[in-house]
């Protein structure tokens, strides 16, 4: 959506969006060089080491966050319909400190103590507040935690040249964030009120997002090698750094298309026009970029990362697939209805899981790509049913 069409809509996305998308870019773009620095200065089997170690913790990350990075803005838009703002900060503190406890007690057990510092990135996106400044559709402040993020890991990581400090430089960039992210972002009093804790559909279709997309790296590492596993963790970095672009240009359509969804059907119907012919031009354009980027890994990460050229093309078509449907999400989202959200979301992970056991053993990185696509495929066209259907309920409302 690139223009006004009488309702606002065009002006309010940019004042989100705009902001929102420099200062998170800047700080993606700081950690994606970071990750690179530290792929360089570990070599692969190190480097594969933290990736798994990253991980996982960012899996318990994700299971303290509590659905927040979806469901966070939603309910702020939503001026309290979806329950206490407040019970869900308190929920996501006490699972965040529980894990990170965990997660350190897991690595000594494992006999990786120098991991365990990774184990600041649980406790830092339980803690996180961003969401709160993206529901008030405040852009800038909900980005500066992620760009202080990026610049830290980015200084901290060209010191590291062990695991061991590989880890310590997560750590603080991780822990940075978190620590800015709570400063600028109290609960507003309007939303606090109420105790009901939240249910776990959207902390459920979240986890599967993130199985869909990375447990892979960690099957690879399990099924083949970690070396295999890091050359994998490293080309998944240019996939990720569009998708990140991606997901700072959608900041604001969350809020926008609950507002509209509960003012205004018709408006809502026009921001889901706009939304999809844009992704779908973008979506374009990433399969166009993808023969070249699988020529830049070398170039990028080194020579020892040229076995992943294959599996990087393959990837960045799959991120194609993400980026045609990516206005689903938030779309799908912003009804209310996370149940059936999360069953989509659940689908695609099996999928994607069962295609990893049967593609790994024979065809290592590029069998892993492969079940991505797969699965992103799948995931797309049920997102795209469910969005229809819920549109179709609208009218028929």
């Amino acid at each position: 959506m690139t223009a006004d069409d009488g309702t606002g809509l065009g002006a309010r996305w940019r004042g989100v969006a705009v902001p929102y998308t420099l200062l998170r870019l800047g700080g993606q773009a700081a950690e994606f060089l970071g990750w690179v620095v530290l792929a360089r200065g570990l070599g692969a089997s190190a480097f594969g080491e933290l990736s798994i170690a990253f991980l996982a913790c960012r899996y318990a990350g994700i299971v303290a966050d509590w659905g927040a990075t979806m469901r966070g803005p939603r309910d702020v838009a939503a001026e309290g319909r979806q329950g206490s703002v407040r019970a869900y900060v308190r929920t996501r503190t006490a699972l965040a400190l529980s894990l990170a406890a965990v997660a350190i007690a897991v690595m000594v057990l494992a006999g990786r103590p120098r991991l365990a510092p990774v184990a600041a990135v649980v406790g830092a996106l339980g803690l996180s507040r961003d969401w709160i400044a993206l529901g008030q559709q405040r852009g800038a402040r909900a980005a500066v935690p992620i760009a202080v993020q990026g610049a830290v890991l980015l200084l901290a990581a060209a010191a590291a040249r062990t695991a061991g400090a590989g880890a310590v430089a997560v750590a603080t960039g991780y822990g940075a964030a978190a620590v800015v992210s709570v400063a600028l972002n109290r609960v507003p009093d309007d939303l606090a009120r109420g105790t009901t804790r939240p249910d776990a559909w959207m902390l459920v279709a979240v986890l599967a997002i993130q199985i869909t997309s990375s447990l892979d790296t960690i099957l690879l590492g399990w099924l083949a090698s970690t070396s295999e596993a890091g050359v994998y963790a490293a080309i998944y970095r240019i996939p990720n750094a569009w998708i990140a672009v991606l997901s700072a240009l959608l900041a604001g359509l969350l809020p926008l298309a609950t507002h509209a969804l509960h003012d205004d059907e018709q408006r809502f119907g026009r921001l889901r026009v706009r939304s999809l012919r844009a992704s779908g031009k973008a979506a374009l354009a990433v399969v166009l970029f993808a023969p070249a980027g699988a020529l830049l890994v070398p170039v990028v990460f080194g020579t020892e990362y040229r076995d992943g050229r294959l599996p990087a093309l393959l990837l960045l078509l799959a991120t194609a697939v993400i980026t045609l449907a990516a206005p689903l999400h938030p779309l799908a989202v912003s009804a209310g209805r996370d149940r059936p959200y999360a069953l989509v979301m659940v689908g695609g992970a099996a999928l994607n899981v069962a295609l990893n056991l049967a593609l790994i053993p024979p065809y290592g990185m590029s069998g892993a790509a492969v079940s991505t696509l797969a699965a992103q495929l799948v995931v797309s066209w049920l997102l795209w049913w469910l969005v229809t259907r819920q549109a179709a309920g609208l009218r028929s409302g």
